[in-house]
């Protein structure tokens, strides 16, 4: 079948885990962090994509960061967001999650995060933030809404990294 590695986020809040486990591949992960690095010092913004019968994330689509401080926040930007669900769409994809980063904190959710994932996430979604304070050896964390309920906290979701067999994913294909 295929390898994997485990990573989990040792947080506060570690005792209390998603009983899913959230799957990326390698080759997505590694997306996911240049992404972030390039954006630096702004924060990254984007969506995590798998195919529509349920398989593990294995295509980020960064979004435009358009809010008005970049570097202390994000926004998706509207028009590259409607390319970016029509794009999905368009491929038969799935967004799975959302992404942001924190270019010089924790990946720890801010109130800001918390109360906008309150109001927009789901529980088909999960919401993961890419910590750069160590650009060398970025720090990832994966939350979900505890229970899926809307207006739920947030808690730690376990990320199982997994090496693609699918040639498509090795080759590094995008939408």
């Amino acid at each position: 079948m295929t390898a994997g590695t485990r990573l989990r986020y040792t947080g506060d809040n570690a005792e209390i885990r998603e009983e899913a486990m959230i799957v990326i591949t390698s080759e997505a992960r590694e997306r996911l962090i240049e992404a972030c690095l390039a954006a630096r010092p702004a924060e990254a913004c984007g969506l995590l994509l798998a195919d529509a019968e349920g398989g593990p994330i294995d295509r980020i689509r960064p979004v435009r960061n358009a809010h008005p401080r970049p570097e202390r926040a994000f926004r998706f930007d509207p028009e590259d967001w409607v390319r970016a669900w029509a794009e999905t769409r368009r491929s038969r994809r799935r967004i799975a999650g959302f992404y942001h980063s924190h270019p010089c904190a924790p990946p720890m959710p801010s109130a800001a995060d918390l109360e906008n994932w309150r109001r927009f996430g789901g529980r088909e979604y999960s919401y993961w933030i890419v910590s750069l304070l160590n650009a060398d050896r970025p720090e990832i964390a994966a939350w979900r809404l505890r229970g899926g309920v809307p207006g739920s906290p947030l808690v730690p979701a376990e990320i199982s990294v997994q090496i693609a067999e699918r040639h498509d994913i090795a080759r590094g294909d995008f939408l």
